[in-house]
Order: C-alpha cells, then sequence, then structure tokens
C-alpha cells in the first residue's frame, strides 16, 4: 500500500470508531483498529498510532478485557506527547478528559475538564468532542452537582437536537433522564428516557437505547408499572445488549432490579442472579461499580443474616471505592445502610455524624429524599446561620485564590452549588462615552449565543436592572410554565445579586435553573448579596494580581532579550563624526525622533544603521521603554515568526515554555528590524497586518495582544528592485517607507576616519590593557587610502587588530589592509551582495578558514557566527572556495 493509502485507512477507522461508541460494535471496531495500527506503524505515523491506541483502550474495556485496555491507553497518552498538529493533540485531551469515566472515576473526569475549560464556556466542536461533553455533564450528576451537570446536558442535548445529531442528542437525553432518576424525579426520568429511545432509533445509538432502557425498568417500578411497561423495557435492554455482544456495565441499576427479584418485590427472570452479577462487578475496573456492588453484597449478607461486623465490613469497602469514583449518589446510599448497621452495635456517635453529612447533601434536593427511618437523627435543616457560614468559608476561600481563570470557575461553580442552579454567569457592565455595554465576563453552561438569544432578552433586562438599582432579584415562573419536556426556550427561576466594589455595583452574578425546580428564596438574597460583593474584590484582585504577573513576566523576558543580545558590548552611546554627510543624518534624526513616524533607514554593511536607529530611540519620548532589535539574517526563515510574536507552551516541537515575542516585548517602546528585506513574504503579510492594527496573537495562542510600538526598518538591498521583481511587498514597503534617512558609506565620508580611528583606540586601547596611545601620521595616510567596503565596522575591527599587534604605544596597521590594492577589491563599482561575498571571503582566507571562536572570521567581522554561517549559505560559499 502507498503510504496515502495507510493515511486514508488509519484515518477512515479512528473515524469509524468514534462513530461506532455509541453504536457499541466493539468486536468489530478491534478488527479494523488493529488492522490500522499494523499500517500506522509500517508508516511510523506515530500520531496515528496514539490516537489508535486510545481508540482500541476504549474498545478493549467495551469488551472487559481491562488490563489489556490500560495497557494501550498508558501507551498512546506516552506517544500522545510529541503530537504536534493541534487537532489530534485536542482530540487525545478530550479522551484523556473521558477516559476516567469508563472506569467510573468520575471526579477525575472533572478534574480534567474543569483545568481545559475557558472562563466563557462554548458547545464542544465535533461529534466526539460532544459526545465527551455528555460523559462530562453525566459525570456531574454522578458526584451529586445534579443542576450543573443537567444544565450542560441540556444544552448538548438541544444544540444536537437542533442539528440532527441524534445519537449525541440521545445520550445527553438518557443522562438528563439518569440524573432526574437519581433525585427521585420520576417522571421527568421517564420523558427523558423515552425522548432519549426515540432519537437513538433515529441516530442509531445503541448506548442510548440500552441505558435508556433499564433506566425506565426501573423507573416504571417504582411509579408501580412494572407489568404494565418496565418487563418490557428491561427485555428491550437485554435484546440490546445482547445484540451488540456487550460485556460490561458502568452503572448499577441492573444489580437494582436484580435486588428486587432477590427480594420477590418483581418476578425473577430466568438465567440472573444478583450473586453472579455482584461477582462481575467486583471483577471489574470500574471503582463505582465496585462501590455499588459491595453494598449489594451487604445487603446480601442481611438478608442472609450475617454478623453485622462482616455486613460493615462490606458498607466500609463500598465507601472507600465510592470515595475514590465520586459518585455522590451512590455513596450516600451506602452510608445510609452503615448508619442503620451502626445503630445495630449502639455507634449512636458515628451514626449522627454520618446521617448530618448525608442529610444535607440530599436535603439541597429534596429533604423526602431522606429515609424515614433515618429522618428523626438528622437534627436540624440548613438554618441562614449555616448559609452565612458558608458564605463566609468561600468567601475567604476566593480571596485567597490568585488565578483568575481558577478564580470564576470556583466561584461560579460554587454560586451553581449554593443556589441549586444549573447554570451561572458573571455580567460586567463597561461603560463608555455615551452609552454602556452588558459583557458577558465568565459562565458555566451558560454561552455567549444564549446570551445574545432573544429567549434572554427579559433576563438580560434584570441583570440591567440589578446592576442600575444595587439590589438583588429572584424570578420564579414555575406557575406559568406548563409543558411537558423542560427545554432551554424557557428559564424557569433565576437569581441575580449586584457585585459591589467600594461602593459602587460593577457587575451582577447571576444564576439560573431550566428543568430543576427553583431553590431560591428571597431570605438569602442578602446573604448572597454579600456573597456577590466578595466576588468583586477577589475578582479585582485577582486581575491585579494578572497585570503585575505578566508584567514580572515581560521584564524578565526584557532581561533575558538584553542577556542574549549581549548589550553591554555595545559601547557607542554616541556617532562618531563631523563630515556633512553624517550631520545630515543626525539632523534627520532630530526632525524624526519626537514623532511616532516609521523610519526607514538605508546603508551598506557596517555603516552604522543601528546607531542611528538608537539614536533616534534615545531622543524620542520613547527613551525609558525598551528598544528591540530583531535582526532577520541572522535568524532561519522558520523562526522569525516565533521571535516576532511569541509562543505558547506547546505550540510546537521544542516550545517547552511560553515566549513573549519582539512585538510584545517593544510594548511603548521602539521595533527595530534590521535587514528587513530578508523577510519571507508570508511574514511579511503577517508584519503588515500587525503595523495596521497594532494587534496579534502569539503561535499557539487565541489571546489578542496590542502592543503600542515605534517602528524602525533597515536594509542594505534595493528594496524598490525587489518590490519591482516581486520579492517584497509594495504595501508593507509604503506603510515602512515613510521618512527614510540613508546613511552614507565611510569611503564617502573620509574625513571622520580619524576621529573614529582614535575614537575606537582608546575603547580597544583599555579593554585590552595596552599602552597604545598614539596613531602615526603614515598609519592615518594608510587608513584613508583604504576603500573600507566594510565600512565602520571593520575600520574598527582593524583598529582592534592592530592593538594587539601593536609592539609599543604607536599603532601599527595591520597586514590585512594589504588587499586594498590587491586581488580581492577592483577598483571597478561592484554591487552590495558581491561587496559582502568579497568581504566574507577575505575574512575567511585571513583566518584559515575558521568560523568560530577566538581568531575566527566571525570575530574578525564582529558579527554572530550563526550569522556568518547563514550569509555564507546565501552567497554559496564553502572552505573548497576560499583559495580558488
Amino acid at each position: 500500500f502507498s503510504e496515502d493509502a495507510d493515511t486514508l485507512f488509519v484515518d477512515t477507522a479512528v473515524k469509524y470508531s468514534k462513530i461506532s461508541t455509541a453504536a457499541l460494535a466493539p468486536k468489530e471496531v478491534l478488527k479494523i483498529l488493529n488492522v490500522a495500527m499494523q499500517r500506522a506503524a509500517s508508516s511510523k505515523n506515530t500520531e496515528y498510532q496514539a490516537l489508535l491506541e486510545m481508540q482500541i483502550a476504549k474498545n478493549e474495556w467495551l469488551q472487559s478485557n481491562y488490563k489489556t485496555s490500560l495497557r494501550h491507553f498508558d501507551r498512546g497518552w506516552s506517544l500522545s506527547k510529541d503530537i504536534v498538529n493541534p487537532k489530534l493533540k485536542r482530540s487525545i485531551l478530550t479522551f484523556k478528559t473521558s477516559y476516567p469515566f469508563w472506569y467510573g472515576r468520575y471526579r477525575d473526569v472533572i478534574r480534567s475538564y474543569e483545568e481545559s475549560i475557558p472562563e466563557v464556556e462554548k458547545l464542544p466542536n465535533g461529534k466526539f468532542s460532544l459526545f465527551a461533553g455528555t460523559i462530562v455533564g453525566w459525570s456531574y450528576t454522578m458526584m451529586g452537582q445534579i443542576s450543573q451537570g443537567v444544565g450542560m446536558l441540556d444544552s448538548i442535548r438541544v444544540h444536537c437536537r437542533k442539528t440532527n445529531d441524534y445519537y449525541v442528542a440521545s445520550t445527553a437525553s438518557v443522562a438528563i433522564g439518569g440524573g432526574m432518576y437519581e433525585i427521585s424525579r420520576i417522571d421527568d426520568a421517564i420523558q427523558f428516557c423515552e425522548e432519549a429511545i426515540r432519537d437513538a432509533d433515529r441516530g442509531n445509538c445503541n448506548w442510548a437505547k440500552i441505558w435508556g432502557s433499564l433506566l425506565l425498568a426501573n423507573a416504571y417500578y417504582y411509579k408501580g408499572y412494572w407489568k404494565e411497561k418496565g418487563i418490557f423495557y428491561f427485555k428491550q435492554y437485554l435484546k440490546q445488549y445482547d445484540k451488540v455482544e456487550m460485556r460490561v456495565h458502568i452503572f448499577p441499576h441492573l444489580m437494582n432490579l436484580l435486588w428486587l427479584m432477590d427480594t420477590h418485590r418483581i418476578p425473577r427472570i430466568p438465567g440472573f442472579f444478583l450473586a453472579k452479577e455482584i461477582q462481575r462487578a467486583k471483577r471489574s475496573s470500574n471503582v463505582s461499580l465496585k462501590g455499588a456492588a459491595y453494598r449489594y453484597q451487604a445487603l446480601l449478607q442481611k438478608k442472609e443474616k450475617q454478623p453485622v461486623n462482616k455486613i460493615i465490613r462490606s458498607l466500609k469497602t463500598s465507601e472507600k471505592y465510592l470515595i475514590a469514583s465520586g459518585h455522590q449518589m451512590e455513596l450516600d446510599k451506602t452510608r445510609c445502610e452503615l448508619v442503620r448497621h451502626y445503630l445495630l452495635i449502639n455507634k449512636q456517635e458515628q451514626a449522627e455524624a454520618l446521617i448530618e453529612s448525608i442529610g444535607s447533601n440530599l436535603a439541597a434536593y429534596d429533604e423526602r429524599f431522606i429515609p424515614v427511618d433515618l429522618k428523626p437523627l438528622w437534627k436540624k435543616k440548613k438554618s441562614d446561620k449555616d448559609l452565612l457560614k458558608d458564605i463566609f468559608k468561600y468567601s475567604q476561600d476566593i480571596i485567597s485564590i490568585k488565578d483568575r481563570k481558577e478564580l470564576v470557575r470556583y466561584i461560579i461553580s460554587t454560586a451553581n452549588q449554593v443556589t441549586g442552579a444549573e447554570r451561572g454567569a458573571i455580567f460586567i457592565k463597561e461603560k463608555k462615552l455615551l452609552s454602556s455595554k452588558l459583557v458577558l465576563k465568565a459562565a458555566k453552561n451558560i454561552t455567549a449565543q444564549d446570551v445574545s438569544h432573544s429567549n434572554f432578552t427579559p433576563f438580560r433586562e434584570i441583570i440591567n436592572d440589578v446592576i442600575d438599582s444595587g439590589k438583588g432579584r429572584i424570578l420564579n415562573t414555575d406557575q406559568l410554565i406548563e409543558k411537558e419536556t423542560p427545554s432551554i426556550d424557557t428559564i424557569r427561576s433565576c437569581v441575580c445579586f449586584p457585585m459591589k466594589l467600594r461602593g459602587k455595583t460593577i457587575g451582577a452574578l447571576y444564576n439560573d435553573n431550566r428543568i430543576l425546580n427553583s431553590n431560591f428564596k428571597e431570605s438569602d438574597l442578602e446573604t448572597l448579596g454579600f456573597f456577590a460583593s466578595q466576588v468583586a474584590v477577589a475578582m479585582e484582585n485577582a486581575e491585579n494580581y494578572e497585570v503585575i504577573q505578566q508584567f514580572n513576566s515581560k521584564l524578565k523576558e526584557e532581561k533575558h532579550y538584553y542577556e542574549e543580545q549581549h548589550l553591554e558590548n555595545l559601547h557607542h552611546e554616541e556617532i562618531v563624526g563631523k563630515s556633512s554627510a553624517l550631520m545630515n543624518v543626525l539632523k534627520a534624526v532630530e526632525q524624526v525622533a519626537n514623532t511616532d513616524a516609521s523610519v526607514f533607514i538605508y546603508g551598506e554593511t557596517g555603516v552604522g544603521k543601528e546607531l542611528v536607529a538608537r539614536a533616534i530611540h534615545r531622543n524620542s519620548m520613547r527613551r525609558d521603554r525598551p528598544f528591540i532589535r530583531v535582526h532577520c539574517s541572522s535568524m532561519p526563515e522558520t523562526l522569525i515568526p516565533s521571535e516576532m510574536f511569541g509562543h505558547e507552551k506547546g505550540a510546537f516541537t521544542g516550545a517547552t515554555q511560553r515566549r513573549i515575542g519582539r512585538f510584545e516585548l517593544s510594548d511603548k517602546g521602539t521595533l527595530f528590524i534590521d535587514e528587513i528585506g530578508e523577510l519571507p513574504l508570508d511574514v511579511q503579510i503577517q508584519l503588515l497586518r500587525v503595523l495596521q492594527s497594532r494587534e496579534f496573537e502569539r503561535i499557539g495562542g487565541n489571546k489578542t495582544i496590542q502592543s503600542d510600538f515605534r517602528l524602525i526598518a533597515a536594509t542594505n538591498r534595493n528594496l524598490k528592485k525587489m518590490v519591482t521583481d516581486g520579492k517584497f511587498r509594495e504595501d508593507l514597503f509604503y506603510r515602512i517607507n515613510v521618512f527614510p534617512i540613508t546613511v552614507p558609506p565611510l569611503k564617502d565620508r573620509k574625513e571622520d576616519i580619524p576621529l573614529l580611528a582614535h575614537y575606537f583606540l582608546k575603547i580597544y586601547a583599555d579593554k585590552l590593557a595596552k599602552p597604545v596611545n598614539a596613531i602615526p601620521d603614515s598609519a592615518l595616510s594608510q587608513l584613508l587610502e583604504y576603500n573600507w567596503p566594510g565600512n565602520v565596522r571593520e575600520l574598527e575591527n582593524i583598529i582592534e587588530r592592530g592593538i594587539i599587534l601593536s609592539p609599543g604605544s604607536s599603532f601599527v596597521v595591520p597586514d590585512a589592509l594589504t588587499f586594498s590594492s590587491g586581488n580581492i577589491y577592483d577598483s571597478e563599482v561592484l554591487t552590495l551582495n558581491e561587496n559582502e561575498r568579497r568581504h566574507i571571503l577575505l575574512a575567511l582566507r585571513k583566518t584559515n578558514g575558521k568560523v568560530h571562536g577566538p581568531g575566527g572570521a566571525a570575530a574578525l567581522l564582529d558579527i554572530n557566527p550563526n550569522t556568518l554561517i547563514s550569509r555564507m549559505k546565501k552567497q554559496k560559499l564553502k572552505k573548497a572556495s576560499l583559495f580558488r
């Protein structure tokens, strides 16, 4: 097979596996995935191998091959660390979020998800990501955060039904049904599960049919319709289960029906026994299912009148697994049984302590959920004093959180938890000169599209009213709602609190419910209003901390930049000379310095273009801010975008940490782009956009960054000709060529040579600790006669070398100048390109081809060795050509 055919096959196999997650056909999928893995391995495509390992892990788990599954997942995760492709990386991270779900580790699912979500949530993109989103929502309900889980699931459900994605819609509906079942809202559970099965038929989602049927069998039993409906759905469950040859369970609903059979509340179905199912669940790798299995084991032990201590051991094991899982609803059921057995052995204190914890969790939804036989032990309802105590604790927590993303996530999750809301958001009112705008700053289960929808208009008005009046509001619309299935189209209730900072209302904390009944009470407004004000203080602190961190990070990057550039070696505080040509340059510098106009400096290599740029900066209003240089010819083309724009950690291979780019570093200062003619055309387009808007994004980032910099560019090339030849963009040329300055070559201002020579003599005599303090007339004549193709830079190098070679106090001109009349430089006028080639050849011949280190050509030319190598490649110079 060709490599393209292998890639196509692997890609199709991965897509088929993703789709088949809902269809539950693991045997067939595994055959295809294993063939795909062979082809990916033969083409050495590690990115696809990582993705295939993850898909194989999932399907092995569905076959109950837990150790094999874990081995494939670990292998895939290890391979994924080298993935650069952002789309594939996103798929792997989505898989990492959902994988713990299959093992019943719901707390890990939520932790992984909450570390990756933005401040304002968006609906996941793509079928698999949406399916993973339902897993996250389902995990919230398992953890007892029913309102948050249902809110998230309903958003996905409505979106998928609108886009005709019925297999994900059916998964979301069955998950909502599961949540409703957990809090004994049986009618709602039935409505959502029946909707899920209808949608599953349209979307070929066997997953939703299996679990929807099992949930309906349980729900109809509790409604008293086992014979009429329950047994039908149980048989549907068995039919679907056998159809896909599924060998795994992840929920305890089957054990509940088997328990009902063991206790003779429903007729036994041949071949089904609770003890057998308990053993299978205990052998599984699903910690939640194990936890439930040990509780049902305790119930069987109780039924068989086994010793209480043995029953308690089973219940404690159940508790251990369920704590690890995070399945709060199952944990409360286990603890209820523990309380009953503690009472049997007269452990009253342990029983009372446990029932308080259980009661607080269950009463958050409805006191009816607390078992009747245990209710006398639950001494008190949640009082206003308790709420105030909780709010005080939460307020202390939020003040200590410095990371803004972590803070808003904690604020909204806490507000949802305290109020029992499904959705939450923070709104800020941004005031402008003649108007104000309501801005969504952070949200959970509410998207920007939801807020802009016409259905949300009345609630935007409530938020505006709360901000304007500074008073909280509650709106309950339950009595106005008459509908069969709850929907996003109608909000049942909402509560909104003003966020006050130093006596002013700056925004609002908003929560609402679309499915669950309202828990919002007028009596809570004042207490929760205090929490909202603490939120305002905490957000301001976090924003100030972020600004300080960014400032410190920028200072660190600037320091690192200056260290890289070795600016301590730049000793030119002034431009030396008195020729009329130089005076014209300095006059232009004076004219343009105090403006923000872009400056374009022309001149041969070595004439001092950077010195002119620094003089402009030093005499400008930006003199106290950074002067940042970008030397385009010294960088490989592939690194230029990263150097200019910066990059985020993980943006590409080798990006081990975030790096601030030159645009960002030069904010409020001056950006000097040297050798701008070397920029690739694609980078020229990006530069033009930045110059037009002063906005950009780091590579691998999505945050728009603004930078107010003054641009100075320089070149030794003929840009007008490059524009004509199509090598430089005309629009960029006119954008940067606002105020051109031409720096004359040294041969055109020879009267400056004596001043420059004495200037360099003093610097290098001090630096090298040599007693050279005079330049004889004969030596000066030699310097004046020389043509200086390397300009001021070459003169500086000659003086330094001469000082090293001079035996006494008088300067001796080194032999290098003998080439001025020899075979290297002819009297004909050469192009700048040919001059550069010959000058590099001269340096390489003088150093016998040595480039790096002391006495090398790079040191002789006073340029970075990498820059010299880059220019040698450009000129196609090799050692073999040195002595031709």
